[in-house]
């Protein structure tokens, strides 16, 4: 009788722990799921965007969204990146991470991106930060460094790059 209580209290602890721990993973959860809905909203303003050809940070978020890889902003990035030369906009997609620089044309982009080593996006005798396997994929006036996650879902992510935005009419 005297070790009852014990085991109560014991088994007591241990849920209040457990709620604890599943607390926590739905806090996760959900900031994951806002996260992905600022994505997509991002992402629904492509369409009202007029057809230049021109990548802009909502086409990247539209590409990503319709090519399966749940796009969200990587709010603990700690890629430093100025050889690109531009804002980097870091995201968590397909189970790894992007890193996108947007420029204002292809030849601004082209000036920057020509002077990396292509396999590893930095220049030439630097280490680079990136997680392997990485990839570099440019696009008129776009450059995007994908590192990590699974080959599969990097493949979507540089056919969805690679297939360029629609030119002015």
């Amino acid at each position: 009788m005297h070790r009852h209580p014990f085991k109560l209290m014991l088994l007591a602890a241990w849920l209040i722990g457990c709620g604890d721990a599943e607390t926590k993973a739905a806090a996760e959860q959900a900031a994951v799921r806002t996260s992905m809905d600022a994505a997509v909203t991002t992402a629904r303003q492509a369409a009202s965007l007029p057809s230049t050809g021109l990548w802009s940070e909502a086409h990247l978020m539209d590409r990503l969204v319709r090519a399966g890889v749940a796009p969200r902003v990587n709010a603990s990035a700690r890629i430093e990146a100025p050889w690109m030369e531009s804002r980097t906009i870091a995201l968590l997609a397909g189970g790894g991470e992007v890193y996108a620089w947007i420029y204002a044309d292809s030849s601004a982009r082209r000036a920057v991106t020509e002077k990396l080593d292509s396999l590893t996006a930095v220049p030439a005798g630097s280490v680079s930060p990136y997680a392997p396997p990485m990839m570099l994929v440019t696009n008129n006036n776009i450059a995007v460094v994908i590192a990590g996650g699974r080959v599969t879902n990097q493949d979507r992510i540089v056919l969805a790059i690679q297939a360029g935005l629609p030119a002015a009419p």
